[in-house]
């Protein structure tokens, strides 16, 4: 009797840790970093996605700065690098810091050429190969912060987190460059059968859990994003 009890109480305490884990995730992982402790399948967030600030140079030019993440630069060779600055004629800068990670800054001025080459390589190149299977179509407002995906019911869970997380790296990159990083990316999933929303996912919310196989696509495509930015480059001249 005394085991069943103490059997039940322990029960009740797994329950409301995993309850505990589930809703408080992202302070509880930062807590453990910041003791040492790694948490198995748990992303850092600074590893993610890229990060961005506007200034005033000492010239009184706007610029972009954007750090990105070693996680994706990585990927980028120092021929890449060397190409991008070289055809930029000053408007923009890049660095390899010492953790790996890319420090670009870009002049205000010439934002938008680049945006608009983003916006050609994400539309033709990425999303269009996205859309295959169980993914039906992709639609997304003007600043890639919000998604639409008509799917099929075969689409499994794992397929479906693993799609929102390349979504949040569209997202999240293109608000890096576009100034507006902290704007959280919304993913809405239409059943195709009831054209009802079934799920909805925000990458405020998910960011520390990102499927490891958006993060591998998001690397991987990542120094094809580079040689869309030169191409930017050399057309705003």
């Amino acid at each position: 009797m005394k085991f069943r009890y103490k059997f039940f109480i322990f029960l009740i305490l797994v329950i409301v840790a995993i309850f505990c884990y589930k809703r408080y995730k992202p302070q509880i992982v930062e807590f453990l970093n910041d003791k040492g402790i790694s948490v198995p399948g748990v992303t850092d967030d600074s590893q993610l996605f890229p990060t961005s600030e506007t200034v005033v140079d000492e010239n009184g030019q706007v610029r972009i700065l954007v750090n990105v993440p070693s996680t994706y630069a990585s990927s980028v060779t120092d021929e890449q690098i060397d190409e991008m600055v070289n055809s930029s004629d000053g408007r923009l800068t890049a660095t390899r810091q010492s953790d790996g990670s890319l420090s670009l800054s870009i002049a205000d001025e010439y934002r938008d050429e680049i945006l608009g080459q983003m916006s050609v390589y994400y539309d033709d190149s990425v999303l269009s190969q996205l859309i295959a299977g169980n993914v039906l179509s992709i639609s997304h407002n003007s600043d890639y912060s919000a998604f639409s995906v008509i799917y099929t019911s075969e689409m499994s869970e794992t397929e479906i987190l693993t799609l929102a997380g390349k979504l949040f790296a569209i997202g999240k990159f293109y608000g890096s460059f576009a100034g507006n990083e902290n704007e959280s990316i919304r993913v809405d999933m239409v059943n195709n059968e009831t054209g009802f929303i079934t799920n909805t996912y925000q990458s405020d919310d998910m960011g520390q859990g990102i499927a490891s196989d958006a993060l591998n696509w998001a690397t991987d495509t990542f120094d094809n994003m580079v040689d869309n930015v030169v191409d930017a480059m050399e057309n705003a001249a």
